[in-house]
């Protein structure tokens, strides 16, 4: 988390006066009558202040709201939040949003496609990513169909900010909230006329990264307005042969915003359109046995890949009234999204045609139409201070989907389709929140949101499964017609006896309807239109230290509660309740700056999941640990600049090291998985084994441009990060032969990666 040190780092595109972020800055570091206030550097212009720079942790705001325009001191939220800025990403040059954020207490990782950049995020003891809300720029990008966001769409080049809230926000944010929410800002204007910034990487994967920019300000000299126009654009490609045989990449992106701005940071009105594709090749799992011989760039599944088209326009409007007391924003979005992928079941023949392995291919269409208007008063009595905010989210979802079979990988053109469904998902939500602040001392907070969710899909196949059959002739059965509307709460207080002590609690209530696949799923899984939301209530308690400007400490804990969380049961291979769930944990982290030239971190997370209850239901084993949660995880890093004293042009000579470590945990599915299967794969079938790895980075950063080296994986830990037990039944495939296997997804060996940043102008 970034907690406020200013470090020492080339100029980012968006710093200065022309954004809103550096708006705020400016505000807060200005005295009431309007001058500069006094700061540790300024007091001392010959720069002979000893010691770390000033932290500003006080003036550090977060996104307190559904829209972006309503923003909090981080240190009066009731949880445990990170923000990682402009000058933190730029400090280890990430290449995706899970290497970015790999520091963070309480997250989850594992690699679903095998590939090193499919890989999920979740947090506090939820491996399914549909527990996690994103957005990016306010726009929810969490797929219709799963409630997963395809992270590989997330181009880091173009990402300003990361802000993670830890704990259930559906009381602000709606259905699916459960773990926590992550909001992303991407790049902001310039405050020049006229600001060019790029950058260029290569890597030892057989990849190139590249990216271009312009951004900028111009003053309104022609309208009585007064106000200034900015606009921003940014275009990326990335290219990569992977470390796997079928792990190609390839990522074409570009952002596209403009903004008129008020004077006096008094309001804006706004429009960004975003496209993003790629095509990226999905080599999946191999074998323990395959694993254990070294063998980790081997695919099994040579056919396998993805495309994918995403596009978003997004038109918003922010506007203050009343000296400021009220704050009203609306924006409107539309995504369009276009899905191809070919999979192989590799346990499987194709049940009509024969076709040996059965691969399938599946083409998703689908829209997503938003519309947010909330309404943000503030007000000062003495010394009590309220914040009252008000806001609706209106949503209307579409998709259809199509699937072949595809054998030898081709797109359709031979068998009809074996399933075509469409769906309808409207979302209707009410949301409401109250912050009071008592002398500056004691913040507490209510709020609650009701949402309406109608889901509706027409989808088509022969009969209880869908692919087992002959080719679909009818398209209008299989229906399934859903209704669901549900409230939820949430409170907490922040007390602050000193200032440089926090202490928070809080209660939050979270839910998350089913999705599409899990109601209509494909590839022969019996549909179960009766599941039921998950329903979850949410328990945090923790304390956020400082000492003097030399170190902050946070800790944390939290218990969960889940009733009818939906999962996967491997024995009747179809989604199910689970009557209830808990997880409990704590998280710490501590970061320290022990000389100018030196910055330290460290953080730990210790978290329990396992059935609480199986309501009678003998797919759960009720006690067992849910699977792909560690039980521990520990990360440790620290960045040195050792000629920072000697100034310009040594201070901009940067090291860094960061490693982290995974303990063990139990496989995917682990819940429900037959205890027979499980041994008779062998102890390998029962855990994952917990490894470390650790990244390096030098950097030379002068007068706005950076030449940078990195070695991933520094060590070449030999490692896997998903695992699943499972068995191939007579008369096994062409990939698989008959018997009980683990499968595994390998990790990423050594890489080394040679970049540059430029800025001009």
């Amino acid at each position: 988390m970034n907690l406020g040190w200013s470090w020492p780092v080339f100029k980012s595109r968006s710093e200065g006066p022309g954004t809103s972020e550096t708006q705020d800055r400016e505000k807060q570091e200005t005295g009431k009558q309007g001058q500069p206030a006094v700061t540790a550097e300024k007091a001392d212009p010959k720069n002979e202040v000893k010691g770390p720079p000033r932290p500003v942790t006080d003036e550090v705001t977060v996104i307190a709201s559904r829209l972006p325009s309503a923003k909090e001191n981080i240190h009066d939220v009731a949880s445990n939040v990170t923000l990682k800025s402009a000058q933190d990403l730029a400090q280890t040059h990430p290449a995706t949003f899970q290497e970015a954020v790999q520091d963070t207490e309480g997250a989850v990782f594992f690699d679903q496609a095998g590939n090193g950049v499919d890989s999920t995020f979740s947090l506090r003891g939820f491996s399914d990513p549909s527990a996690v809300v994103f957005l990016v720029d306010g726009v929810r990008v969490n797929e219709i169909d799963n409630n997963t966001a395809t992270l590989s769409l997330i181009p880091m080049r173009d990402v300003d900010s990361i802000q993670i809230d830890r704990g259930s926000s559906s009381s602000i944010y709606g259905s699916g909230a459960f773990a926590g929410v992550v909001n992303i800002t991407t790049g902001q204007a310039s405050p020049k006329p006229v600001h060019l910034f790029g950058g260029l990487e290569w890597s030892s994967f057989h990849g190139l990264r590249f990216n271009q920019g312009i951004s900028g300000t111009v003053p309104d000299k022609v309208t009585p307005l007064g106000g200034k126009l900015t606009y921003y654009f940014n275009g990326e490609r990335d290219d990569t042969d992977g470390f796997r045989n079928n792990d190609t990449m390839r990522l074409t992106s570009f952002d596209i915003k403009a903004a008129y701005e008020l004077p006096e940071n008094e309001g804006r009105l706004y429009a960004n359109v975003k496209h993003v594709q790629d095509a990226i090749g999905l080599p999946g799992e191999i074998t323990r046995q395959e694993f254990d011989d070294n063998d980790r760039t081997r695919c099994n599944k040579p056919l396998d890949g993805r495309k994918f088209k995403n596009t978003i326009v997004q038109l918003g409007a922010d506007k203050k009234f009343w000296d400021d007391r009220i704050t009203a924003s609306i924006m409107a979005s539309e995504r369009f999204n276009r899905r191809d992928t070919i999979t192989t079941y590799g346990t499987m023949t194709d049940p009509y045609y024969g076709f040996d392995p059965d691969t399938a291919f599946l083409n998703t269409k689908s829209r997503d139409r938003d519309l947010i208007s909330q309404v943000k008063y503030d007000d000062t009595w003495w010394k009590l201070a309220n914040e009252s905010l008000f806001g609706v989210e209106l949503r209307r979802s579409n998709q259809h989907s199509l699937q072949w079979a595809a054998p030898n990988g081709k797109t359709p053109g031979g068998p009809p389709p074996e399933v075509d469904h469409t769906a309808l998902y409207s979302n209707v939500g009410i949301f409401w929140r109250e912050t009071l602040k008592i002398c500056d001392r004691i913040i507490p907070y209510f709020g609650m949101r009701h949402d309406f969710h109608w889901l509706n899909t027409n989808s088509s196949d022969t009969g209880g499964d869908i692919v087992w059959g002959p080719p679909v002739t009818n398209y209008n059965t299989q229906r399934v017609s859903q209704r669901w509307d549900k409230t939820t709460l949430s409170t907490g207080i922040t007390l602050k006896p000193f200032r440089w002590a926090d202490v928070f609690a809080d209660y939050s209530q979270g839910f998350r309807v089913p999705t599409i696949d899990e109601i209509v799923p494909y590839a022969g899984y019996t549909q179960t239109p009766n599941l039921q939301p998950e329903r979850s209530n949410s328990y945090e308690a923790g304390t956020r230290l400082r000492y003097k400007d030399w170190a902050a400490y946070k800790f944390s804990y939290f218990l969960i509660d889940i009733d009818n969380e939906i999962t996967y049961d491997n024995a009747t291979y179809q989604n199910m309740n689970i009557a209830q769930t808990r997880r409990y944990g704590i998280e710490q982290r501590v970061d320290i700056t022990p000389l100018r030239e030196v910055k330290l971190y460290g953080s730990y997370t210790w978290t329990t999941a396992y059935v609480k209850s199986n309501g009678g239901t003998s797919g759960f084993v009720q006690g067992r640990a849910l699977g792909q949660i560690p039980a521990n995880r520990f990360t440790l890093g620290g960045i040195v600049c050792p000629l920072k004293q000697w100034g310009e042009p040594f201070d901009g000579l940067k090291f860094g090291l960061n490693g982290t470590f995974t303990g063990k945990q139990h496989p995917s599915n682990y819940e429900t998985s037959g205890q027979a299967t499980l041994d008779a794969a062998g102890k390998a079938g029962h855990w994952i084994p917990g490894y470390t790895v650790w990244n390096f980075i030098a950097s030379y950063a002068w007068r706005e441009k950076e030449i940078y080296f990195k070695i991933n994986n520094l060590l070449n830990e030999r490692y896997y990060s998903r695992s699943f037990s499972g068995q191939v039944w007579w008369p096994g495939t062409s990939i698989y032969p008959v018997g009980n296997y683990t499968w595994v997804n390998p990790g990423a060996p050594r890489e080394f990666v040679l970049g540059c940043k430029w800025e001009f102008l």
